[in-house]
């Protein structure tokens, strides 16, 4: 299992190096700090669901064992948990390809373009890991 606390490391050095910038709205240009973003009850849960599918696009029904669960108070209505069976440099990787692919040619997205990607991508319910 990833500590959660090393994969927001990971993903805000993402951001931070590929000059990644999320905005709230195309009228909002303020630009939200990576690690603030990157919180379990806040973005991270999407970005991870989506970064998961683009490895089960590539590599069929291997799931990332995301335990994501809903909460009310969350930005998007779900907090992740846990990730249980992905390694970290093959989240990160996945999670650049689904930036690239939402970001503007200054590195700008919108979290509107964020979850119009999100919904387009990810048709299905997050993987969670099986019960012991």
């Amino acid at each position: 299992m990833i500590s959660l606390e090393r994969l927001i490391d990971a993903l805000a050095s993402l951001l931070e190096t590929r000059g990644y910038h999320i905005t709230l709205s195309a009228t909002d240009a303020t630009a939200l700090t990576p690690r603030r973003l990157l919180a379990p009850d806040c973005l991270l849960p999407v970005l991870v669901r989506m970064a998961e599918e683009i490895w089960k696009q590539r590599a069929g029904q291997i799931s990332f064992g995301l335990a994501i669960e809903p909460d009310g108070q969350a930005l998007c209505g779900q907090r992740l948990r846990a990730v249980h069976h992905a390694p970290l440099s093959l989240i990160v990787l996945c999670t650049d390809q689904t930036l690239q692919a939402v970001a503007d040619p200054q590195g700008v997205i919108t979290v509107e373009d964020l979850e119009r990607h999100a919904e387009t991508l990810c048709g299905a319910t997050a993987s969670q890991p099986a019960t012991v």
